[in-house]
């Protein structure tokens, strides 16, 4: 799954009242990931999401 999607699935699940380890076990993430989902903006969302596809990879050269 994209992670910018991933990121719009965990904050619906909240919305709808969801609990942290719900929304860990239906999308089979961690709860960390949850967290850090949550604490992100929208827009904090698609700048990370944006520097994930240009930062350079050890393994790349």
């Amino acid at each position: 799954m994209e992670k910018l999607a991933l990121y719009i699935e965990v904050n619906q699940l909240r919305k709808r009242g969801f609990k942290i380890a719900a929304i860990s076990k239906k999308l089979g993430i961690s709860r960390n990931t949850v967290y850090k989902y949550l604490d992100m903006s929208f827009d904090e969302a698609t700048d990370w999401v944006s520097t994930l596809k240009t930062r350079s990879k050890k393994l790349d050269p």
